[in-house]
């Protein structure tokens, strides 16, 4: 529509230069004689021409006219359905990202990371929306390294503040906007804040990684030294972005240097991941690497086991290092497809024996008891015995009481006699039983005081006085009837009945 529009507006100085042709043509008019156009019929076929082509012009400037107003309907109407699609989530980041608010777009990002399944894609989208990605995303990196008076209590916070820088680096990688001069100015300054307190303060690989996606993501790896990068990037090499990162620095000329570096240290599993990303297989085929690493991971568990003096907590320390390089062989093994190259199946009976040894030490051990311990309770059950015997002596004087002393006619028996009223104390000996002629004589050890039966004696004499206000021994025998007594005496073999030398003795 512009070209358009220039050549309409081109049409006036065209038709001059037409009139100072046409003049020209009727200098030589004479030596023409079938020249007979007239300029007037000339100007009036152009003007014609002329207002026929403004006329469609303005046709097709109607039309352009009635598109766009219907194409912003459109736009309008989807992004309306859009956003009613939208979860509450995906407008907040939205509103962030417009507002270009980096502080707040961080906070809200960490303070809800667990709540939504698709993060990273929805931080993409919102970044999208932003007038300035890498201002915003540089905004939201402040506070990476807080004051050291907040760090102390920043606790797990300060984590989690790191990790969502991590997010919003990867989704600004992904999306490549252009980064202006001054903000990758800007972007330089934090990149030689950050490596001076990460070398003084690092506690980890999550530093080393977000400062490489800082200089990746603005292109500021030309501004530092290579081997430092890719020392730090030997580090990392576990971590998913490791390889993005790799390539995003600009070191695809170092990757076979790199992956003969990261075998040297022990680990493999890194060097076939780089081999596999950058084909480099025929040069570092992933069989030998394998082993390399099943020796390395054996190395390993012994020099724990050695550093502990094999103790148990050595123990289980050197089987949760083995299990592990084991883990991470078969998860290699399952990525690649390289079942048929390694047998894997060695591999796992190794880590299922390591893994019954693990429950084995953590079963209870049962020790002998000492000596000590041992005489204590053989002296309780001698004890437990002792008191268990003496109550079945005690039943058994008052078994014997109740069959020796045979009720006569003279015999009455009332309520509260004296037998009743006894309980044997627990004696360290048995009771006596002592036979005189045909007539057994009974002790019972409540008799301390009284004088003995004389030998021979035919009767059973008791002091009345000196026996103790005892409770009940069976409390159903001043109701017993006198039959029950009339039996032989069966004490011994001599079958006789007792007399008695005093009526007040009494059951």
């Amino acid at each position: 529509m512009e070209k358009i529009e220039e050549a309409l507006n081109s049409t006036k100085i065209k038709k001059e230069n037409l009139k100072k042709a046409f003049d020209l043509v009727q200098l030589h008019s004479s030596s023409l004689s079938s020249f007979n156009i007239q300029w007037n019929d000339l100007e009036t076929h152009f003007d014609s021409l002329q207002s026929s082509l403004e006329h469609r012009f303005n046709q097709l400037q109607s039309l352009k006219s009635k598109l766009q107003d219907y194409q912003h309907h459109n736009d309008v109407v989807e992004e309306e359905e859009d956003e009613k699609e939208m979860t509450d989530f995906q407008i907040e980041l939205k509103s962030f990202c417009l507002s270009m608010d980096g502080y707040g777009l961080r906070n809200y990002v960490m303070n809800r990371r667990k709540e939504i399944t698709a993060t990273r894609d929805d931080v993409i989208l919102a970044l999208k929306c932003s007038l300035d990605p890498g201002k915003l995303v540089l905004d939201a990196l402040q506070g990476f390294y807080p004051l050291k008076s907040k760090r102390d209590k920043s606790g797990g916070e300060l984590g989690a503040i790191r990790r969502t820088c991590v997010l919003l680096l990867e989704g600004l990688s992904i999306i490549s906007p252009e980064i202006k001069d001054d903000v990758k100015e800007e972007a330089k300054k934090l990149a030689v804040d950050w490596k001076c307190k990460m070398s003084a303060e690092s506690d980890g690989h999550l530093e080393a990684l977000v400062f490489l996606q800082l200089l990746g993501t603005y292109g500021l790896a030309s501004e530092f030294d290579e081997d430092e990068l890719l020392e730090l990037l030997v580090n990392i090499s576990r971590r998913r972005q490791a390889v993005d990162l790799f390539r995003g620095l600009g070191f695809h000329d170092k990757i076979s240097d790199y992956i003969q570096t990261l075998s040297s240290k022990g680990k493999q599993i890194d060097a076939i991941k780089f081999a596999y990303a950058f084909e480099m297989v025929d040069k570092f085929p992933p069989v030998p690497l394998l082993k390399d690493y099943l020796n390395e991971s054996k190395k390993v568990a012994q020099e724990v086991l050695k550093k502990g003096n094999n103790s148990l907590q050595s123990q289980n320390e050197a089987i949760a290092k083995e299990t592990a390089y084991l883990r991470a062989m078969t998860k290699c093994i399952e990525e690649y497809k390289l079942e048929t190259q390694y047998d894997r199946q060695s591999l796992d009976k190794r880590i299922e024996q390591l893994e019954k040894q693990k429950v084995e030490r953590k079963r209870p051990i049962v020790t002998a008891p000492s000596p000590v311990f041992r005489s204590q309770q053989n002296q309780q059950m001698q004890l437990q015995n002792g008191n268990k015997r003496l109550r079945l002596e005690v039943s058994n004087i008052a078994d014997v009481a109740m069959n020796t002393f045979a009720p006569s006619s003279q015999i009455h028996i009332q309520p509260t006699g004296l037998l009743r009223e006894y309980v044997a104390p627990y004696p360290s000996s048995s009771p006596h039983y002592s036979l005189a002629g045909t007539t057994p004589t009974i002790l019972p050890p409540y008799m301390s005081g009284a004088t003995g039966p004389s030998s021979g004696a035919t009767s059973l004499n008791i002091n009345t006085n000196q026996s103790p206000s005892l409770p009940h021994l069976y409390s159903s025998e001043s109701h017993l009837p006198s039959g029950i007594y009339d039996r032989p005496l069966a004490f011994g073999g001599y079958g006789l009945l007792p007399s008695y030398g005093s009526s007040s003795f009494y059951f």
